[in-house]
């Protein structure tokens, strides 16, 4: 899930603005007018995949269900639950008869557990999609043409070829898009410089990556370098990072959790409570097969995220377990903002270290790889010293010098030349011990005195 559009998104405005009013009033209408507009929205969708859906259509008559069955979210229990390895398999079935209407794109998820994805998203899902943003944004003072930077790592690779890029900025968008792969603390003056340079009012990243800019960036007394907000998504906002990065910015952080699948929408208000964006998408809260906290600990509260699509006709996804996890709260509470979503605890789950590259810069999205490796149903990176690195991975293919081959290459543009990097393939009995438990994708094991000695950034 991100704010990425291209140009011919934004080519219709009437849509866009239509849906933007809806949006705003949503969120301060009554709950039962919210929940009103969220079953019309599902029954929309229900309908659609009965009719034009092939893998619906079946698993309707399979079931001896029919569209008027469900009229609600609490409803949809009828229905089976959709999984990753589901959309595999079933990918052709799942695309309705009638998906080109609709100006679908295809996207792909990344390949870090489970596999990666492919699945469509359409018009209404992109309207749906700059909308939420829009009001999210808007949360915090955001308002359309105002100059933003957003730290990327993916637009800046291979590293062999861009290490002198620092940015790059998009006119029509007002993105200043800001390379990630450089953050070090030699390179702090030309980050200073830089946002000095083009003034951006909002910037945008991912937990690890905001916080090893502002671990750079803290350091110059005086620095000047502020934001009105600061929006972190795609990990876990651990406290001490969000402390560390409002202290260093002066402004507030907005955290948020979605996927590129665009069924759910969960992000905070400015009086820090987590909302359930209920006219996004259809959310349920499952128990999970096996989850545990940080730890160790079982924790009755956590739960399975399971999403239904509201918007997006060319490919419906019905109770599609993302397999993220939420803390719900142990009582309901009203927030004090007064918008009607509801509320959830806190995201659980998506934790990743950053890595230290022998040169001193912060690696903190290296899990990209998996994402640009085909065929890989599980990815896990592991720095054991400044030098190395080891990979754990398992594919789908039975070419594994080729996807091992492909892999290498991908991880030497992310981190240069100078890393050693060890690739272990992981059995059958690792990988399902894996499904279970919600792992992270990189773990460090390099701690802050290395970092120190080494004259490098200091991370955690």
């Amino acid at each position: 899930m991100g704010l990425d559009f291209r140009i011919k998104d934004f080519a219709y405005p009437i849509s866009i603005i239509r849906l933007k009013n809806q949006f705003e009033r949503n969120q301060w209408i009554s709950e039962d007018a919210l929940r009103a507009y969220q079953q019309k929205r599902l029954r929309l969708i229900i309908e659609h995949a009965y009719r034009n859906v092939p893998y619906y259509r079946r698993i309707f008559q399979e079931k001896n269900i029919i569209p008027s069955d469900i009229k609600s979210i609490n409803e949809l229990k009828i229905m089976p639950f959709l999984t990753k390895e589901i959309i595999q398999k079933k990918f052709n079935e799942l695309i309705a008869v009638n998906a080109k209407k609709y100006k679908p794109r295809l996207l792909s998820t990344s390949g870090t557990s489970g596999g990666a994805v492919k699945f469509y998203v359409d018009k209404p899902s992109n309207i749906l999609e700059f909308v939420y943003y829009w009001r999210f944004w808007g949360w915090a003072g955001y308002r359309l043409g105002n100059t933003f930077a957003e730290l990327s790592a993916q637009s800046f690779t291979p590293y062999s070829q861009k290490k002198e890029q620092y940015y790059y900025f998009e006119f029509f968008t007002r993105r200043l898009m800001v390379n990630s792969l450089l953050i070090s603390y030699k390179n702090s003056d030309n980050y200073i410089r830089l946002f000095k340079k083009f003034k951006p009012r909002f910037l945008k990243g991912l937990p690890s990556n905001l916080y090893a800019l502002a671990r750079i960036i803290g350091k110059k007394t005086g620095h000047g370098i502020t934001f009105r907000a600061i929006f972190s998504q795609g990990e876990n906002l651990l406290r001490y990072q969000r402390d560390y990065i409002e202290n260093t910015f002066s402004c507030k952080v907005f955290d948020s959790y979605g996927h590129m699948e665009r069924t759910v929408a969960i992000s905070q208000c400015p009086f820090d409570s987590y909302h359930v964006h209920m006219d996004y998408g259809g959310v349920e809260f499952v128990e999970p097969v096996s989850v545990k906290s940080e730890d160790g600990i079982a924790d009755g509260q956590i739960r399975e995220v399971v999403g239904t699509s509201l918007y997006n006709f060319a490919m419906p996804l019905i109770r599609y377990r993302t397999g993220d996890y939420i803390r719900l709260k142990p009582t309901a509470q009203k927030c004090s903002c007064n918008r009607t979503f509801p509320i959830v605890g806190s995201i659980v789950g998506r934790n990743s270290d950053i890595v230290i590259t022998p040169d001193g810069r912060a690696i903190t999205a290296l899990y990209v790889v998996f994402d640009r490796t085909p065929n890989i149903c599980f990815g896990q990176v592991i720095q054991e010293r400044l030098d190395k690195l080891l990979v754990k991975v398992a594919y789908n293919s039975q070419d594994i010098d080729s996807s091992d081959a492909l892999l290498l290459k991908n991880l030497v543009d992310f981190v240069g030349d100078s890393m050693k990097i060890e690739i272990v393939h992981i059995g059958p009995e690792e990988l399902e011990m894996n499904k279970l438990v919600k792992n992270k994708t990189i773990i460090s094991k390099i701690s802050s005195e290395q970092v120190i000695r080494q004259e490098k950034l200091c991370v955690v």
